[in-house]
C-alpha cells in the first residue's frame, strides 16, 4: 500500500516532467491536480528540510490574492510540500535582469504603478490579524503576473537568528531600481526626480526619520505622483578623447575633403581618386571608433544629438566643395 507521501505527489498531484528548479533549498515541479475539476497546473514545492506547513496552512486558510492560492500542504521527514496554483509572469528579479540585458528602464509612471501595487499587496497582509509576515521578502519573490497583479511567494517564518528585515530599506532600494535601471550604492540616492525625497526617507539610516507606515509612504507616493515636477535633462559628460572630437578629426577630413575637391574639378581623377578614398576610410574608422566609445560608455544618444551635427558636416562639407570649384580653382 503507498504511502501518504507516495499518494500526495504520484497520484493527487502528479508531476508533468523533471524538476523545473532544483536547489539545496527547493525542487519545484510543474504538477496536474488530478482531484480536482479539469486537472489544472500547479506547482508542487519540495522546501528542504524545512518546517514552513503552518505558515502556508494559514495561507491556505486565508486564500489573499496576494499570494499563489494554496491548493495543499503537507508535512513529511522534516520536509514541506506545498501546491499552489501555476502563475503565468515573471519574478521582479527576472524582470529586472531582462531590463539590464536590455539596456533599457521603466518609466516614471510604469515604476510608479508597480511600486503601488507592491506597497498596496505588503499593506494587505501587514493588516491581516494575527499579523502575517513574510520572512524571505526579495527580488525574486514578487511576483508579477502577466495581468499586472502583484503576487508574493515562498513565504517563510522569520528567522530570529538572522538580522531584522527592513522592509522600508527594501522598497526604496527596489523603488530606485524600477527608475534607474540599478540599485543605489549604500543608501546614495542618484535618481533625479519626483520620487527622490520618498526613496531618500526608505534609506534614511536613522529608524527614527524613516517611513513606520506603509500608509505613509503610499501617501507621499501618491503626492509626488500629483505635484507639478519638470523632469531634469540627462547631461552626459564623457571624456572623449580629444582624437574622437569633432574638431580634431572634423579639421583633418576637411583637408582631405579640400584636396579631394581640388583635384576633381581639376580633372586630375587619380588624385582625386585617391583623397577621395582617404576620406572616406578615414570617416567611417572616426565614425565606429567614437560609436564604440559611445556604446562602451553605455550611453544613449537621442536622434537630435545624432541627426543635427551629420547635417551641419555636411553642410560644410557642401560649402568647402563650392568654395574650392568658385575660388581657388579658376585662380590656378
Amino acid at each position: 500500500m503507498a504511502s501518504e507521501k507516495e499518494e500526495f505527489v504520484t497520484k493527487l498531484y502528479v508531476p508533468t516532467g523533471e524538476p523545473i528548479r532544483k536547489n539545496g533549498h527547493v525542487t519545484i515541479y510543474r504538477v496536474r491536480c488530478m482531484k480536482e475539476p479539469g486537472k489544472p497546473e500547479a506547482l508542487l514545492k519540495l522546501y528542504h528540510n524545512k518546517n514552513c506547513a503552518k505558515v502556508y496552512e494559514r495561507l491556505r486558510q486565508l486564500n489573499y490574492t496576494e499570494w499563489p492560492r494554496v491548493h495543499d500542504v503537507k508535512f513529511f521527514d522534516g520536509n514541506t510540500l506545498v501546491v499552489e496554483d501555476y502563475l503565468k509572469g515573471a519574478t521582479m528579479q527576472e524582470i529586472m535582469d531582462g531590463k539590464r540585458a536590455q539596456k533599457s528602464k521603466y518609466t516614471e509612471a510604469e515604476a510608479q504603478k508597480i511600486m503601488e501595487r507592491i506597497a498596496e499587496a505588503v499593506k494587505v497582509i501587514n493588516e491581516i490579524q494575527p499579523p502575517l509576515s513574510h520572512g524571505n521578502l526579495k527580488k525574486s519573490n514578487i511576483f508579477i503576473t502577466s495581468g499586472g497583479h502583484v503576487k508574493f511567494l515562498d513565504f517563510e517564518p522569520a528567522d530570529p537568528k538572522k538580522p531584522r528585515f527592513n522592509l522600508f530599506e527594501f522598497l526604496g532600494r527596489l523603488f530606485h531600481e524600477l527608475l534607474t535601471g540599478k540599485e543605489p550604492k549604500g543608501r546614495v540616492v542618484s535618481y533625479e526626480g519626483r520620487y527622490k525625497k520618498v526613496i531618500e526617507k526608505c534609506l534614511e539610516p536613522n529608524p527614527d526619520h524613516q517611513y513606520t507606515d506603509i500608509k505613509e509612504m503610499n501617501d507621499d507616493i501618491e503626492e509626488a505622483k500629483e505635484m507639478e515636477f519638470e523632469e531634469p535633462e540627462d547631461v552626459i559628460t564623457l571624456g572623449i578623447p580629444y582624437v574622437l572630437t569633432l574638431p580634431f578629426q572634423g579639421t583633418i577630413l576637411a583637408a582631405e575633403w579640400i584636396l579631394f575637391s581640388f583635384f576633381f574639378q581639376k580633372d586630375n581623377m587619380t588624385n582625386a581618386a585617391l583623397f577621395g578614398a582617404t576620406f572616406v576610410i578615414h570617416l567611417l574608422l572616426f565614425i565606429w571608433r567614437r560609436w564604440k566609445f559611445i556604446h562602451d560608455a553605455d550611453v544613449s544618444l537621442d536622434h537630435s544629438k545624432i541627426i543635427v551635427p551629420a547635417l551641419v558636416f555636411v553642410a560644410i562639407l557642401a560649402v568647402i566643395y563650392v568654395g574650392v570649384g568658385r575660388f581657388i580653382v579658376p585662380i590656378t
